[in-house]
């Protein structure tokens, strides 16, 4: 776990490495051979501790509960001329129940003791593959960049001149690999999709319409929010529903859209496929917060499809793992943190019943820590009302409601205000929507805020201030209830990992 020095935070709850300085999260995945989950990250110690370039290389932490996670040497060094100046975010894919993980090799092109220059001598880009050194060792701790896929060797880089960020790939009706690469595509925009037979020679297929952006990836759509399924009916009196989900990043932050995708045809003079974004749906941003570089992966345990965040945050963390989900209602992905989270609590500070709120009422107080997980229900208010919970700066995370347009149809959503500090988004709302939840979880230096189950999740740089939380609302209104909870530590040995019995699909 990061450990304080120099004036840097501790972090119980959240991934962080003892560098405290880490980037993005890469190429997670669920091993069924060994019942292990790993998440793989850029690590900035490894610059120091052996890589052949300047880094950052690749961390590694391992869980069998999805909830527990032990950090592991470093395992992939940028000792190769495909890949001596970094190795950038990439992304695993299973291949006949097997991970193959393939990544960005950043070169700088003039390695003078390599027999081959990278990409001519002008350096740039790779992809490359790296299968397990060990297929027996349980957490695979080392990994190879010479191996096969399927009986098939491979040699490194698979592909020459790319960008960067390779998505996992998928499989298409033609049984043809398929994989999104981060680099523009002139003049046709949009991002390349890359293609194989085996997974181990790849070509260019062609220029997608789908957004352009960094860190893309692209996966069937998953399971509906509980509780929205009334509303699949309504959405398709407007638009089918969505049958993929699409995201891409840049500065602005990472963003989804969920459309309908058709394959293309297979083979190196194959078609792209076809997109079509979801009518009356909109790119959504997944955390308006402190937040790049977002990777994700399905969860064949429980069917879902994870996603994680770089949190950039000083020292630099990732984000609780999120469930992502689709309304129909909304027409838009919802994130919310994983149910595993609630196992950390170790015991409950406080508690509130439903409680008057309003202008002129003294704040109401909930006991919270350093490290706690605070939850608010409210009384969905018939007038204009800002809620407001304070952490002790002059930053709070709070919701200005305003009632349902009257000219705004009924079954469609309409916007509210919603944020921490200045860093705002719109949260939307429903006529059956009859109360406001907010989850908040604090951890050190950092605090994420789940509005409304994860229709918005916004990560700040904020800390708590004392041993209390306020909870205000500028007109009549109605706390319902309140919980707060202690939460516990994630960080464990390999050890613990090891002894942990796996779980099955």
């Amino acid at each position: 776990m990061c450990i304080a020095s120099n004036n840097k935070p501790t972090y119980r709850y959240h991934l962080a490495d003892p560098s405290c300085d880490i980037n993005d999260p890469n190429g997670p995945f669920y091993d069924p051979v060994h019942g292990v989950y790993h998440n793989f990250y850029q690590i900035h110690i490894a610059e120091n501790q052996g890589g052949a370039g300047n880094g950052p290389d690749w961390g590694h932490w391992v869980s069998r509960d999805f909830l527990h996670w032990a950090q592991l040497p470093v395992a992939v060094w940028n000792d190769k001329y495909y890949d001596n100046s970094a190795i950038f975010t990439g992304s695993a894919t299973i291949v006949n129940g097997k991970p193959v993980i393939m990544y960005p090799g950043m070169c700088n092109g003039n390695d003078k003791d390599a027999k081959t220059v990278c990409n001519d001598g002008r350096g740039g880009s790779t992809y490359v593959l790296i299968v397990p050194s060990n297929g027996s060792d349980p957490l695979y701790t080392e990994w190879s960049k010479e191996g096969s896929v399927d009986g098939k060797p491979f040699s490194n880089p698979v592909l020459n001149s790319t960008g960067d960020d390779p998505s996992t790939a998928w499989q298409t009706e033609h049984g043809e690999w398929r994989m999104i690469g981060n680099q523009g595509c002139a003049p046709q925009g949009g991002n390349p999709i890359y293609g194989s037979m085996d997974f181990v020679e790849w070509y260019k297929v062609g220029c997608t319409t789908l957004m352009a952006g960094d860190c893309p990836t692209f996966f069937p759509l998953p399971s509906l929010t509980p509780g929205s399924e009334h509303y699949v009916d309504i959405h398709l009196r407007d638009a089918p529903l969505p049958d993929h989900v699409h995201k891409s990043g840049g500065h602005g932050g990472d963003q989804l859209q969920v459309g309908n995708w058709v394959d293309g045809l297979p083979g190196r003079n194959g078609t792209v496929g076809t997109w079509a974004q979801t009518a009356g749906s909109t790119s959504v941003l997944l955390d308006r917060g402190k937040t790049h570089a977002s990777k994700d992966f399905h969860d064949p345990i429980k069917n879902r499809q994870i996603m994680w965040v770089w949190g950039t945050v000083t020292s630099g963390i990732q984000t609780i793992p999120r469930d992502m989900t689709y309304h129909p209602g909304l027409k838009r992905i919802v994130f919310a943190p994983v149910e595993e989270i609630d196992e950390l609590h170790t015991k409950q500070l406080a508690t509130l019943g439903s409680t008057p709120l309003g202008a002129g009422v003294p704040a109401v107080t909930l006991a919270a820590s350093s490290a706690s997980d605070l939850t608010f229900e409210f009384q969905v208010p018939t007038a204009e009302t800002q809620f407001q919970v304070n952490l002790g700066h002059t930053h709070a995370v709070f919701v200005h409601f305003t009632p349902r347009p009257a000219s705004a149809v009924v079954d469609e959503p309409w916007m509210v205000q919603c944020g921490i500090g200045k860093t705002l988004d719109s949260l939307p709302m429903l006529s059956d929507d009859t109360h406001l939840t907010l989850r908040i979880f604090i951890d050190g230096s950092v605090t994420e805020a789940y509005f409304m189950g994860g229709r918005v999740a916004i990560t700040s740089e904020l800390s708590l201030v004392g041993a209390t939380v306020g909870v205000t609302a500028t007109a009549t209104a109605t706390l319902s209830k309140a919980t707060s909870f202690e939460m516990g530590d994630i960080h464990v040995t390999k050890e613990t990992v090891l002894s942990t019995p796996p779980r099955t699909i």
